[in-house]
């Protein structure tokens, strides 16, 4: 008797099963069939959830960063943060901490490196920025109201500041830098978002 399961378990098999194979053998070595005989299924029915390798791989990059959305959600939407406070926090977020490095993480990191995976990579910054764009317009919205944040336009200089941070961000993960060095870009960012907002930079720091 075949073995049916909904369609939400039997992805999360397909993407648990291609991650492990990934992390085993690369994602370079690791073909369509691996994965099939991995899970045990047909190729029409890894073809009905998945168009491809790449959109495997797109999805599982989504899901690692999904936490980090969550995390960014929860701290705009803090009502006691002031909105200095909100931009420091949201900043400080996305550093990769050393204890929160895994075996996963570094194999994701060297597998979008790939050139063949630059113009996926590409698409899914631009998703993540739409996803960004909104919590960061809502806190510099909320500074200008409370007339901490000097700003005209706040969707737009979010736009520019959110589209410049995740791609240098981004590329510098790729190259693996050390946290010492990401931290300097981190405070060059912190610099470029005070003299935006028309804020100490200090304040940032506190």
């Amino acid at each position: 008797m075949r073995d049916v399961k909904l369609p939400e378990v039997r992805k999360a098999e397909i993407l648990d099963a291609s991650m492990k194979l990934f992390m085993e053998k690369g994602y370079l070595q690791t073909t369509t069939k691996d994965i099939i005989n991995q899970v045990g299924i047909s190729r029409g029915l890894l073809y009905y959830h998945f168009k491809n390798k790449a959109e495997i791989l797109y999805i599982l990059v989504e899901k690692s960063v999904n936490p980090l959305i969550v995390q960014m959600k929860k701290i705009v939407n803090n009502m006691s943060l002031p909105p200095t406070e909100k931009l420091n926090q949201f900043l400080q977020t996305t550093i990769i901490q050393e204890d929160t490095i895994t075996e996963e993480k570094i194999t994701l990191q060297e597998t979008v490196h790939l050139e063949e995976n630059r113009y996926m990579m590409d698409r899914f910054y631009h998703k993540f920025i739409e996803k960004l764009l909104p919590l960061f317009t809502k806190v510099i919205e909320e500074g200008k109201e409370q007339n901490v944040f000097q700003v005209d336009f706040p969707y737009e200089t979010a736009h520019f500041l959110v589209t410049g941070y995740v791609f240098v961000s981004n590329d510098l993960k790729l190259k693996n830098l050390g946290l010492a060095e990401m931290n300097v870009y981190l405070q060059a960012f912190k610099g470029v978002l005070a003299k935006t907002l028309g804020i100490e930079a200090s304040v940032l720091d506190e």
